[in-house]
């Protein structure tokens, strides 16, 4: 069946798609706020920002906007769901991730469909028959991953239709059923819940090996870049969320080696990432990002880690210069990335972005350029968060204050009593202070917190 398109007076369909879109937000904003009847076209065209008359030229009436608004949504399913799905082979987590991309859009996009829900009886009958077709082009998509999951043997086999309506209707009961749901479970619970349901079924019995698709915060199996990733903070991370069952990227400027100041696993974890070394594939710019784009299909989250790891005190002038130009050069790429994002944000699978700032054993390498790069990454999350807020990308920031390493290092032995001087808590922090903050902020129980700065210092400032 061919798609069915809303005839529009103006040819130039760039223009139309430009205006259309800012049509669909104002009138999800407006329908929302106000009702669909008592909404009318002069008060879609103030709030989209297009004359009264003009608004005419990009849709006919109320009806059209309705069923733009469910091609919005539809669009928007079928991208997130192409990027979450892109090189992945294993059914099992193509159907996890068909479901989490579902669950998503009912939490991010709840009021536009419960909009579609309670006013798509009213369509034209041509109009409500494209509608449907879209709904059963995504449901489709269910089915034919349940049947490569038949095929090899993962699942039992089944009414493939009637399990895959049946899986998106849990998913829409989010939004159907939210009146009785809010205030007794969060988002994070019920998309739990959900894929629980799904793998697992209601019955009291062991649980099958597709049980862990679910677990760990909802981290399991998302894609996460470390961008500065060879750090001491970094490299815990990277083997912290690697051990989540994250799949992990890391761009970085020095080699990967396991070694005893972060936690490790005692095997090498390295293996399971994948890595990007400058000396390879030069500076992180936008060109790699896109590159890692490719490879990975899609990224979730990124870590952008903007410190330089200090762990020896040098007064060597050469050294003290060539610290400062790190820093400076790891400010200007996140400066740099910050602009990339802002542009690209509302086509992207990204939902998690979380600065570090240098951590405070940086300072003894150069105190003013360490003050000026925490203050500028500090501000630079802040108004990127409100930037993006709309897409719902979530952005924060985690300040680490003077951090010990698994076995101190030789900065922290020097500078031990300075430190509890400095430090109301009067000592230094673990690793694991810095990778449980990191872990709450990148997961789903962190999705309506952005633009924050967590202090993870014992309570210096």
């Amino acid at each position: 069946m061919k798609e069915f398109e809303i005839p529009a007076k103006v040819k130039n369909k760039t223009l139309v798609k430009k205006r259309r879109k800012q049509i669909v937000l104002a009138a999800i904003k407006l329908f929302a706020k106000n009702g669909f009847h008592k909404t009318n076209m002069r008060d879609l065209a103030e709030e989209s920002g297009i004359s009264h008359g003009n608004i005419y030229d990009y849709v006919g009436n109320k009806q059209d906007i309705l069923f733009l608004i469910h091609q919005f949504i539809n669009s928007m399913a079928l991208d997130e769901i192409k990027r979450n799905t892109k090189n992945v082979s294993d059914p099992l987590e193509k159907l996890r991730r068909l479901v989490r991309s579902e669950f998503n859009l009912m939490n991010e996009q709840s009021d536009a469909i419960l909009l579609l829900y309670q006013e798509t009886h009213i369509l034209d009958k041509h109009l409500l028959k494209a509608l449907l077709h879209r709904e059963r082009t995504r449901v489709a998509q269910i089915e034919t991953v349940l049947e490569e999951c038949f095929q090899k043997g993962i699942l039992r086999k089944f009414n493939k239709r009637v399990g895959a309506d049946l899986i998106k209707a849990m998913t829409e009961s989010w939004v159907a059923k939210r009146w009785d749901l809010r205030g007794y479970v969060d988002a994070s619970e019920m998309e739990k819940a959900i894929l629980d349901i799904v793998f697992n079924g209601l019955l009291v019995e062991k649980k099958s090996s597709a049980s862990k698709v679910w677990e760990a915060d909802g981290l399991q199996s998302k894609n996460c870049l470390i961008i500065n990733g060879g750090t001491i903070l970094s490299k815990a991370i990277a083997i912290y969320l690697i051990s989540k069952g994250v799949n992990v990227a890391i761009h970085t400027d020095r080699e990967l080696t396991e070694e005893r100041e972060y936690p490790t696993s005692g095997r090498n974890e390295w293996e399971k990432a994948r890595v990007y070394l400058a000396t390879e594939y030069g500076p992180f710019n936008k060109g790699l990002y896109n590159k890692i784009l490719e490879d990975c299909g899609s990224i979730n989250i990124i870590i952008h880690d903007t410190g330089i790891s200090t762990k020896n005190i040098s007064s060597d002038a050469q050294n003290i210069i060539a610290s400062s130009r790190h820093l400076q050069e790891n400010l200007d790429c996140a400066q740099s990335f910050a602009g990339w994002i802002e542009q690209e944000a509302f086509s992207t699978a990204l939902n998690r972005i979380l600065y570090l700032t240098p951590w405070a054993w940086d300072g003894y390498s150069d105190q003013m350029r360490y003050r000026a790069a925490r203050a500028s990454i500090k501000d630079l999350s802040i108004n990127l968060a409100g930037r993006v807020a709309k897409t719902n990308i979530c952005v924060n920031c985690v300040v680490p204050g003077f951090i010990g390493g698994v076995r101190p290092l030789d900065i922290e032995k020097q500078k031990s009593m300075e430190v509890a001087d400095r430090v109301p808590m009067g000592r230094a922090g673990d690793i694991s202070d810095v990778l449980e903050a990191v872990r709450f902020l990148i997961s789903d129980h962190s999705r309506y917190i952005t633009g924050q700065v967590l202090n993870v210092s014992g309570g210096m400032d």
